[in-house]
């Protein structure tokens, strides 16, 4: 069955089809909503200090209260550009400077978000507070035992001995914040809710 499009008939002396003059274009742009810049949350720190947790709870958290939020997640985001960057110090840069702009461009359009990544550079880290409104640096530290600890893939331990390179904090230098927003010694001795609850009461999130 087909539906055939029927053009409608115009009036060419209608007298309500007039040009849009300089007054009623102003009174439709009045009625335009102003887009609230979006808040960008930089969940940052060597791997396995609990970025991805806690920057999922953040978002959940936001979401309950009526906040349009997105979390970015470094290896998430590494797998959506098809892994075309390696893990050498300068993909990580791009890579870190990828997550900005895009974080920065999901801002400007009213969406808080929630970036979950190591990106441990001076220069992307400056570029942020420089560029990004509403920026709120935050910095997740934890002893390397710990890191050991929790570590899954077994990064560090096979860095230390020399199996692998371009592991953060082990071969290639890791540059924290220099003036972080927040600080949280996240060593394992709180749940991740609990912790979550003390980011958000700092950022004054209640």
């Amino acid at each position: 069955m087909s539906t055939r499009l029927r053009a409608l008939p115009v009036e060419h002396h209608s007298p309500s089809i007039t040009p849009l003059g300089k007054v009623e274009s102003q009174k439709i742009h009045r009625h335009i909503p102003l887009v609230r810049p979006g808040r960008v949350y930089w969940l940052t720190g060597l791997a396995c200090t609990g970025k991805t947790t806690l920057g999922r709870l953040l978002c959940s958290r936001l979401r309950s209260q009526g906040r349009s939020c997105i979390h970015l997640d470094g290896d998430e985001l590494r797998e959506a550009f098809d892994n075309d960057l390696g893990h050498g110090f300068g993909d990580r840069w791009r890579s870190a400077r990828r997550y900005s702009r895009l974080s920065r461009i999901l801002a400007e359009q009213g969406i808080d978000v929630v970036c979950s990544t190591i990106s441990l550079f001076h220069e992307v880290q400056r570029w942020n507070r420089a560029h990004i409104r509403n920026y709120y640096e935050i910095l997740l530290r934890a002893p390397l035992p710990v890191l050991i600890a929790r570590d899954r893939k077994t990064l560090y331990s096979r860095a230390l001995r020399g199996e692998i390179d371009n592991v953060v904090g082990v071969d290639l230098p890791a540059q924290e914040p220099e003036h972080p927003d927040i600080i949280i010694e996240n060593d394992g001795s709180r749940p991740p809710e609990t912790v979550l609850d003390l980011l958000v009461q700092a950022l004054g999130l209640r």
